[in-house]
């Protein structure tokens, strides 16, 4: 089956810095994919100093500049809270992705969720990228994708929206990456953990699975490949994005909905803090 194309990119903006960097990111995508962009700003009273013309104003500049680069660029202006105006115009607008700057890394980020992209990320139900305020400096592209799997529904999905993204098709890659954390019986308080099979037992399975994840999914014109290392989720893949110069880290999550809304997904969150690139979250 042929991969559905990208069709509309949304990105948030509040013309801050971190929101220049995720239009920046949102237009480089459009264009390689042929998509439209879709400008998105909650307004508020005193908005940046700007009236609600001044502010509509400058959001027709910023839509000329991407129209200049060849851009089908729609504007959208809502009044009200960032995180739900955002979150809603771009799953109504049926937008394929949705991008948003992150201010950085936040340590208890994990338990007080409070910035606009985090409350962002527990409205929104649609593919999301976090772009952090070092990502001005990358490359914007999608060329070399990294997608975290643990073999659940939700790691498949991210999977297969990441082929969607992976552009230009004829030069991307798409790695699959497993980390197995080996767990094993303590001898004694101070005493290492004894893995309970050797590591090269642990990684075939995994190994094996990535395999057939990629057999089943065809590479439609896109290079795929498999990799398993032992270590925790989070560490291992922020780790392997930074030694291979990934473009994007891709994982999946489940919806925002019930105790979700609370707290995103505990490998999706810290890695949204913690690693060095943007990271794109799949529902």
């Amino acid at each position: 089956m042929a991969l559905q194309p990208i069709r509309q990119i949304a990105v948030g903006t509040d013309f801050s810095q971190p929101a220049a960097t995720a239009v920046g990111w949102a237009s480089a995508l459009a264009r390689a994919h042929g998509a439209s962009l879709l400008l998105i700003h909650a307004y508020a009273k005193a908005d940046q100093g700007l009236s609600p013309s001044e502010t509509r104003a400058a959001l027709s500049g910023m839509a000329s500049i991407e129209t200049s680069h060849g851009l089908h660029v729609h504007v959208e202006m809502r009044e009200g809270s960032a995180a739900k105006i955002v979150s809603t115009v771009a799953q109504d607008s049926g937008a394929d992705l949705l991008v948003i700057g992150s201010r950085g890394r936040n340590p208890i980020s994990r338990l007080v969720l409070g910035s606009v992209a985090d409350a962002t990320l527990k409205q929104v139900r649609m593919p999301t990228l976090i772009v952090h305020p070092k990502d001005a400096a990358r490359i914007p592209r999608a060329n070399s994708l990294l997608v975290g799997m643990d073999f659940s529904e939700e790691s498949d999905r991210a999977a297969a929206f990441a082929q969607r993204l992976a552009a230009p098709r004829e030069t991307a890659l798409v790695t699959l990456f497993h980390s197995v954390l080996v767990q094993g019986p303590f001898v004694g308080v101070e005493m290492p953990a004894v893995p309970i099979m050797e590591p090269a037992e642990n990684l075939t399975p995994a190994r094996e699975a990535l395999a057939q994840r990629i057999k089943s999914m065809g590479n439609e014109g896109i290079r795929m490949e498999a990799l398993t290392c032992l270590g925790a989720p989070v560490e291992a893949i922020r780790d392997v994005a930074e030694d291979r110069n990934a473009d994007l880290i891709v994982v999946g999550t489940t919806s925002p909905t019930g105790a979700a809304k609370m707290l995103l997904g505990s490998v999706a969150a810290d890695l949204v803090h913690q690693a060095n690139r943007p990271v794109l979250i799949v529902r």
